[in-house]
């Protein structure tokens, strides 16, 4: 298989297995982890982790604190040695609201593995969105900041 079919066939193992989240929980999270390089470097807008295990263990405390975690994916490219995703997240913690992230994640991908992944999302619309007297200020306030 070519570099870029080879790509394209790990975006869609990470599509299916964030959309497996939901059914599977700590069984797709252990099949994850065989997509990762063991060295790899995860950012997203809270934090940055190095390493697989550290990655594995964020998305399993993830899991333990929710009543309910959804994924659908939108789209799911892979090729030039990247893969881009477009998910929505839906997440519903076992104590508060319910908060639905829409995001991306751009991975860069080496030997058919993810050597880093980048996970871009709003943390304060998303929060804003999901809390009915922050919205109404947000909506307000949001056309001003632009």
């Amino acid at each position: 298989m070519s570099d870029e079919g080879q790509d394209q066939a790990l975006a869609d193992q990470l599509r299916d297995l964030y959309v497996s989240f939901e059914h599977e929980g700590d069984a797709a999270i252990e099949r994850l982890g065989a997509l990762y390089d063991p060295d790899m470097v995860f950012r997203d807008p809270l934090q940055t982790l190095h390493g697989r295990d550290a990655f594995l263990a964020m998305n399993r405390r993830i899991l333990a604190r929710a009543r309910r975690l959804s994924f659908e994916v939108s789209e799911a490219v892979g090729g030039r040695g990247s893969v881009f995703l477009a998910w929505t997240m839906l997440y519903e913690p076992r104590l508060g609201p319910k908060l639905v992230f829409h995001g991306t994640t751009h991975a860069r991908v080496k030997s058919g593995r993810v050597v880093e992944q980048r996970d871009y999302w709003d943390l304060l619309s998303s929060v804003a969105q999901s809390l009915p007297f922050v919205r109404n200020a947000y909506a307000t306030l949001a056309p001003h900041l632009g």
